[in-house]
């Protein structure tokens, strides 16, 4: 019983390790392209399309790696093919969404300051009646 237990234990550690080091070498890729598209100033728009071409190798060896582990988990192939799809855009959306925000903060900042101006009220008319004259 023990012996089972223990091999188990190993098993999935193993499986666990083989998506360790993709998923590792994907955020890693991800962080320094995200570093590289702000020295080259990516407009937010396209960050999304920047992340994924600049990490296409390590993309494609989660992927695999993803539907393997979940495959022998027992999913169906096109289950985890979808599963693994999911959870890359999920890797991609997180320094997307960061380098959004960063840049939209950066554009505030750079915007040029509206200059105040002063609200004049006008000067106040001689008081008249508008008051109806009424009967008596």
């Amino acid at each position: 019983m023990i012996a089972l237990l223990g091999a188990s234990a190993i098993l999935l550690s193993a499986l666990q390790a083989s998506i360790s080091a993709p998923t590792s070498a994907f955020r890693g890729c991800l962080h320094d392209a995200t570093a590289k598209a702000t020295t080259q100033k990516v407009s937010a728009d396209t960050i999304e399309t920047y992340l994924r071409n600049a990490c296409t190798v390590q993309m494609g060896s989660l992927k695999e790696a993803l539907v393997s582990f979940r495959m022998k988990n027992g999913m169906t192939r096109r289950a985890a093919a979808d599963d693994a799809e999911m959870t890359i855009d999920d890797y991609v959306s997180t320094p997307a969404d960061n380098y959004k925000f960063t840049a939209k903060q950066n554009a505030k900042a750079a915007a040029p300051a509206a200059p105040v101006v002063a609200a004049t009220t006008p000067a106040p008319t001689p008081a008249t009646s508008t008051t109806p004259p009424q009967k008596h």
